[in-house]
């Protein structure tokens, strides 16, 4: 009889210990599946976002552009120099003429640099607008370099500079359009006498 009861509580045990293991062991495993399972969906979830969040921002100009930009700053300081020398020979020029008492025609050096400061003040906003429009178009910005922004603001600040370029064409223009003029009391010969030895003509 006592054999009986201990070979069934011996079976009844071990039952009891292997279905307690078994459970423990498959949620353990179970567990780990799982947690192994929510690290790969997670980090492809945080792949996915950086790679959509990549794709979405706009990108950096190239380094060509970056070189080319720089030619609208250039020649928006190019037409302000041009303009400064142009002021320079009208003021010699109308000192002359003052000296020598007779309306002196106009040098050809003064046109020259009338219209060369035009033609660059005009050309800097131009190539500036062109180079930027090609950056959008490739889905670039162009702010997003120093070179980009310096040009930006330039040719921002050369709108008031081209204002007076334009100003200066027209007063050379309309300054070779005056009638002849000279001091009262002295002779147009003796004037242009005078303008012969000066090597103005």
């Amino acid at each position: 009889m006592g054999e009986a009861f201990g070979f069934a509580g011996g079976r009844a045990g071990g039952r009891a210990g292997g279905f307690v293991g078994g459970s423990a062991g498959g949620s353990d495993g179970g567990s780990v599946g799982d947690f192994a399972g929510d690290g790969a969906s997670g980090g492809a979830s945080g792949g996915a976002g950086r790679a959509s969040g990549e794709g979405s921002g706009p990108l950096p100009p190239t380094p060509r552009w970056r070189r080319a930009v720089l030619a609208a700053p250039g020649l928006a300081l190019l037409g302000v120099l041009l303009l400064v020398g142009a002021a320079l020979v009208e003021d010699r020029h109308g000192k002359r003429a003052a000296a020598l008492c007779h309306q002196l025609p106009l040098p050809w050096t003064l046109f020259a640099l009338a219209y060369a400061a035009l033609a660059c003040g005009v050309a800097a906003p131009a190539l500036c607008w062109r180079l930027f429009r090609t950056a959008a178009r490739e889905g670039r910005r162009g702010v997003e370099s120093w070179q980009g922004t310096l040009a930006l603001c330039i040719c921002v600040a050369n709108t008031l500079t081209l204002l007076f370029e334009a100003v200066t064409v027209y007063v050379v223009g309309a300054e070779a359009g005056e009638p002849y003029w000279h001091c009262s009391g002295s002779s147009p010969l003796a004037g242009l006498h005078i303008l012969m030895q000066s090597h103005v003509l």
